[in-house]
């Protein structure tokens, strides 16, 4: 793989990544409920689906063959990008930005906890002082599952068409 193909997708998982940052910022700023929180979450969905597909069509149209095979690869390195650069922002967002969030997962953490009784075995303090890291890996690893799946599932509308004989190319 050349390395047209490594800054195109990186550029492009930049761009997704802007996506999903925003959204973020927008439900973590104007608190709107639960209703409109879910239709953002709706729309970013649809965005950042619509954003991926746009990204694998066009960089099929500068190749002269374009499998299932290169569209997922190409889904997949954009959707790696993205998911490094928001993962990293959303660990700035938890510990540094927006400190109010951490305190919302931590006290929900804790009181999950302590309605299962299990607040005595482990070592709280610990949890909560790694939650940003925690949250980071996770959101990583979530957002790689995401990508995965959709690349799988847009490549194969993405691909050039082949031909069907030799001689029809």
């Amino acid at each position: 793989m050349n390395s047209s193909f490594w800054n195109k997708a990186a550029i492009n998982g930049l761009l997704l990544a802007f996506v999903s940052i925003v959204m973020m910022v927008i439900q973590t700023v104007f608190d709107m409920g639960k209703a409109m929180d879910i239709t953002l979450w709706i729309v970013k969905l649809a965005g950042t689906v619509g954003l991926l597909y746009y990204f694998m069509k066009e960089f099929g149209k500068q190749c002269e063959t374009y499998t299932y095979s290169d569209a997922f690869k190409f889904g997949l390195a954009v959707s790696f990008f993205s998911s490094i650069i928001a993962s990293c922002y959303y660990f700035v967002h938890v510990a540094f930005l927006f400190p109010d969030v951490n305190t919302q997962m931590s006290n929900a953490i804790l009181m999950g906890l302590e309605q299962t009784g299990a607040t005595s075995e482990m070592n709280t303090d610990k949890l909560i002082a790694n939650l940003p890291l925690i949250v980071c890996i996770s959101q990583f690893f979530y957002m790689n599952i995401l990508g995965l799946l959709w690349s799988s599932i847009l490549g194969s509308s993405t691909k050039h068409k082949e031909p069907a004989t030799p001689f029809d190319r």
